[in-house]
């Protein structure tokens, strides 16, 4: 399984590349919150039931930690004006409503974005999320009357390589602070989620196998309701 996952990594420089020029076509032609968009022919996943937890606890919860948006190409941010040697400037910063890990791409890395959409009194869509040159990295969770369903994905050779890929669900487990929330609510939470993620273009896998992944994403996060 590992030896067929190097093949990923030998095209690392490729996919870095790739991506900038992603990141960037991606907000214009598509506008603010295209990264919310399922791709196309990916599996029915398995559905779960929410956990609830009102003392819910972890440190994330109690911290404000911002960071430089200049190259974190989906993060909702605020332009603050700083100053520095006599002279003021505008810099973009963004907050962090999660603090979870993936180990997309072979290499643990940080996640530091959520966004909450409510539907309904009892519907709401999480998207727990980061774009940067080095990583890619969309979480899609559904939560519907008490149950969940989560989708995974990432774009690195999909979209400007014609590669298909799909990303299958296998364990997952979703605890929240609550059970109902309304617009302008915290939402806090905290996420173990795991799949399968597998080439299914015939031209590339002929050519490097199946290159069947196992991914995983697990954290906290803590964001407002919109």
């Amino acid at each position: 399984m590992r030896a067929i996952s190097l093949s990923w990594i030998s095209l690392g420089p490729l996919l870095v590349l790739l991506h900038l020029g992603h990141g960037f076509a991606g907000n214009l032609e598509h506008g603010i919150g295209h990264y919310w968009r399922v791709p196309p022919g990916q599996p029915a996943q398995i559905w779960s039931r929410v956990d609830h937890d009102r003392k819910l606890s972890d440190p994330f919860f109690n911290s404000d930690r911002w960071s430089n948006a200049e190259w974190v190409f989906d993060a909702p941010h605020a332009e603050i004006e700083v100053s520095a040697d006599r002279t003021k400037k505008k810099v973009a910063l963004f907050k962090h409503t999660a603090e979870c890990t993936s180990n997309s791409r072979g290499s643990d890395h940080v996640i530091r974005i959520c966004e909450a959409r409510l539907l309904g009194e009892k519907a709401i869509d999480l998207l727990i999320h980061e774009s940067t040159p080095g990583f890619y990295d969309r979480l899609r969770v559904e939560v519907r009357n008490g149950m969940f369903a989560c989708q995974y994905w990432t774009e690195y050779l999909m979209r400007l390589t014609g590669v298909t890929l799909t990303w299958t669900t296998k364990r997952q487990e979703l605890t929240l602070d609550k059970k109902a929330y309304r617009k302008g609510d915290v939402i806090k939470g905290r996420i173990d989620f795991e799949c399968i993620q597998e080439n299914t273009t015939p031209e590339f896998s002929s050519k490097f196998g199946r290159c069947l992944d196992t991914i995983k994403v697990h954290g906290v996060f803590k964001t407002v309701v919109e």
